[in-house]
């Protein structure tokens, strides 16, 4: 039996994706005090790829939280929408939202990360490539969610995608 399926029928990594999902579901409401419980439960679980996942979406929760509670930025409102978008394989809509979140002047990993999983869906691999070296730039951790994310199956056999994937392979 492969890692793969053995995770689907542990009761504990089902507990612990049900768990960032709901996660995931408030983080998306913008309630960033009720999504915090539950990122940090994930990040302590034993399940690498989630745990990488959830201490993005936990750092990402104390700095708003931090952050004045100011209303959310109406670019950041276009950056969600566009995931909503990307994750329904919209991708016209969802360029047009992420231009428009960098337009009102969103920035950071984010957003880069965001354009680099869009370019690779819709087969930039050089637009992709560009993104995602500016999103580990912003912010490294992005190096281990890349590895993961099925959004970049298109760039899996490129060397260029490799190379910033495992740079310490190059030594």
């Amino acid at each position: 039996m492969n890692a793969g399926v053995a995770k689907k029928l542990d009761p504990q990594y089902q507990d612990a994706l049900d768990q960032y999902a709901a996660a995931m579901k408030l983080f998306g409401q913008q309630k960033f005090e009720r999504a915090k419980p539950l990122l940090e439960k994930v990040c302590a679980l034993p399940f690498r790829e989630l745990a990488d996942r959830a201490a993005q979406h936990l750092s990402t929760c104390h700095g708003r939280m931090n952050s004045a509670s100011q209303p959310a930025l109406p670019a950041e409102e276009y950056y969600h929408h566009a995931i909503v978008r990307m994750n329904t394989a919209q991708f016209e809509e969802a360029e047009v939202l992420l231009t428009k979140a960098q337009r009102g002047g969103a920035k950071g990993a984010h957003i880069s990360y965001a354009l680099a999983c869009l370019r690779a869906q819709t087969h930039d691999v050089d637009a992709a490539l560009v993104h995602l070296k500016e999103a580990i730039k912003l912010d490294p951790s992005c190096r281990a969610q890349a590895r993961q994310d099925s959004d970049f199956d298109p760039l899996m056999d490129d060397p260029r995608f490799t190379e910033i994937l495992y740079p310490e392979s190059r030594a």
